[in-house]
């Protein structure tokens, strides 16, 4: 049995994001509950291979880097901004996204995951308007 892997502050959190930017998604799953549930936009994922399938064929459309920006974590709930940078090589539009092919897009979200006995269960993300610079 794979060991599963938990959130217990930052320096966890950081492992999680560091193997999604390096498409390490089996050990990436590894932070999720079995029922964990992600929610973006229109997009709902509720189990740990969905996520890891999706971002497998998402990537196949365009580079993608994501960073903690602030971070705030209380008991089982963890919050942070997160600036991400995508380099769209292909025109990826579906599941209510729409990334064109040579356009370089900044965004930063706002997270907030929900832990169950330190893994993360839970995933609930919106678009902030601005820019990074606005959290530092």
């Amino acid at each position: 049995m794979i060991e599963p892997l938990r959130i217990g502050g930052r320096e966890d959190l950081q492992d999680y994001l560091d193997q999604f930017n390096g498409k390490n998604y089996e050990r990436q799953i590894r932070y999720y509950a079995p029922d964990v549930e992600y929610k973006v936009g229109s997009l709902t994922l509720s189990s740990p291979r969905q996520i890891a399938d999706f971002y497998a064929e998402f990537h196949q459309y365009s580079r993608e880097f994501v960073e903690i920006g602030m971070f705030a974590m209380t008991g089982d709930t963890v919050a942070v901004t997160m600036p991400s940078h995508f380099e769209p090589f292909r025109d990826y539009v579906k599941n209510g996204l729409s990334f064109k092919a040579g356009d370089v897009i900044d965004i930063v979200s706002f997270i907030f995951y929900k832990l169950k006995d330190g893994q993360i269960h839970r995933i609930r993300v919106a678009r902030y308007n601005g820019t990074r610079a606005d959290f530092e």
